[in-house]
C-alpha cells in the first residue's frame, strides 16, 4: 500500500453543531442569487445535481457555463469552521500509528481542507491534499477525478484505499482499481466496497492488517 485516500468532510470529522447546514444554506443561497431562482427551486437542484454528479460544483460547470466555479467554491467555503470544530486527539494518534502516507481526496478546495484539518489538529500527517481544482473540476466520483489524482501522487491504483463516507464516491474509487471502507453508522459494504465502519476511528483495524499484508 503506497497510499490512502482520506475524504474530509463527513468521513475525518462528523458535524453536529451546524457546520454543514451553514455550507448548505451558502451553497442555495448562492445558486439563488446568481441563477435567478426560488430558495425552493435552488434547493430542489442542488439535489438533482448532487444525485446526478456528486457535487452541486458539477451540475453548475456542465449546464450553467455562464457563472464562475471559483467564485461559487469561495462563497460556500467562506466560513469560520473554528466555531463548528473542535481538535480530535483520538484522530491524531490514530492517524499516527498509520505507517504510510496519507493524502486528503476532497470535492472542495484547498483552503477549507487545510482550515479543517489545522483545527482537528492533524494537518502534519497528510503528504498531499488533492482538491477538486487539481483534478479538473471533475468531483467524485467522475473516473476522470481518480485518474488525475492517481497521476499526481504517480502511483497505480491498486497500491492505493479510499475511505469515504459517500457509497458513490467508494463505487469511482473501486472502478478506478482503489480498495475502500465506508465510514458512515449503519453502513453495510457494498458493490465491492470491502468494509464498512460506523466512524473514522473504526477503520483502523482494517487499516493496520491492510498494511500487513502490503
Amino acid at each position: 500500500m503506497n497510499y490512502i485516500f482520506f475524504d474530509l468532510d463527513q468521513t475525518l470529522y462528523t458535524d453536529e453543531t451546524g457546520l454543514f447546514a451553514e455550507v448548505g444554506a451558502r451553497i442555495e443561497r448562492w445558486t439563488a442569487q446568481n441563477l435567478g431562482l426560488s430558495p425552493d427551486k435552488a434547493k430542489v437542484l442542488r439535489h438533482h445535481y448532487f444525485v446526478n454528479y456528486g457535487t452541486m460544483m458539477r451540475g453548475l460547470v456542465l449546464h450553467h457555463p455562464e457563472v464562475n466555479a471559483d467564485d461559487y467554491l469561495e462563497y460556500v467555503h467562506d466560513i469560520d469552521v473554528r466555531r463548528y470544530i473542535a481538535p480530535n486527539p483520538a484522530l491524531d494518534a490514530m492517524l499516527s500509528r498509520l505507517d504510510v502516507a496519507k493524502v486528503i481526496f476532497t470535492n472542495s478546495i484547498t483552503d477549507w481542507a487545510e482550515r479543517i484539518l489545522r483545527q482537528l489538529g492533524v494537518r502534519h500527517h497528510f503528504k498531499h491534499i488533492i482538491d477538486v481544482r487539481a483534478v479538473d473540476y471533475q468531483s467524485k466520483p467522475h473516473p476522470h477525478a481518480f485518474e488525475r489524482a492517481l497521476e499526481i501522487l504517480g502511483t497505480p491504483a491498486s497500491a492505493c484505499v479510499m475511505v469515504d463516507d459517500q457509497v458513490s464516491y467508494l463505487r469511482g474509487a473501486v472502478a478506478a482499481g482503489m480498495r475502500a471502507v465506508l465510514v458512515r453508522p449503519g453502513a453495510e459494504a457494498v458493490d465491492g466496497i470491502e468494509c464498512a465502519v460506523e466512524t473514522i476511528l473504526d477503520v483502523e483495524p482494517i487499516l493496520q492488517q491492510w498494511l500487513v499484508e502490503r
